[in-house]
C-alpha cells in the first residue's frame, strides 16, 4: 500500500466513513434480529459489543504487524508523518528557526510515543482509546438505525390473553 497512502488524510477519512457505514449496517442487522424495532439504547449496547470485539482484533493485528511482522514500520510511518508535517509547515512560510525547533520537538515526542505504544500497557491504552472513540460511532449508528415500535404494548398483549 505504501507509507504515503497509510498516512494520507484520504485514508483517514475513508476509514471513518467505512466505520460509520459498518455501524449503520450492524444496526440494521441487529434491528432485524430484534423484530424490526430497536431503541437507541438497545442499538448502542449491541453495536458496542460488536465494535469492542472488532476493535480488539484490529488492535491485536496492528500490534503483531508492528512488533513481529515488520518492526521497522512504526519508525518509517513516524518519519513520513514528520516529513509531511514539516513540508506543510514550510508551505505556510514559517521561519527556519521555528521549523528546526518544531522538527526536534516532534522527533522527541514520536520516539517516546513509539517506545510506549508497543508495550502491554500501550496495547491496553490503544484498545481503550479505540473503544472510546468507537462509542461515538456506535451512538451515531444506533441513532440512524433505531426504529421505535408504534405499538409498544403489542408484545405484552399476547401474554395477557394466555
Amino acid at each position: 500500500m505504501g507509507l504515503d497512502v497509510m498516512i494520507s488524510y484520504y485514508n483517514i477519512g475513508l476509514s471513518i466513513l467505512v466505520g460509520l457505514g459498518l455501524m449503520v449496517f450492524m444496526g440494521t442487522q441487529v434491528r432485524k434480529e430484534l423484530g424490526g424495532y430497536m431503541t437507541l439504547s438497545e442499538g448502542f449496547k449491541n453495536m458496542m459489543i460488536i465494535y469492542a470485539l472488532g476493535a480488539f482484533l484490529y488492535v491485536a493485528f496492528n500490534h503483531i504487524l508492528n512488533t513481529v511482522i515488520d518492526p521497522e514500520l512504526p519508525g518509517k510511518m513516524a518519519e513520513a508523518t514528520v516529513e509531511k508535517t514539516m513540508s506543510l509547515m514550510e508551505s505556510m512560510g514559517l521561519p527556519e528557526d521555528q521549523l528546526e525547533e518544531s522538527y526536534d520537538q516532534m522527533n522527541t515526542e514520536i520516539q517516546k510515543s513509539m517506545a510506549d505504544a508497543y508495550t502491554t500497557i500501550g496495547f491496553i491504552r490503544t484498545y481503550l482509546t479505540t473503544v472510546v472513540f468507537g462509542a461515538i460511532g456506535a451512538v451515531i449508528g444506533a441513532a440512524i438505525t433505531k426504529k421505535v415500535n408504534p405499538n409498544p404494548f403489542a408484545a405484552d398483549q399476547n401474554t395477557l390473553h394466555e
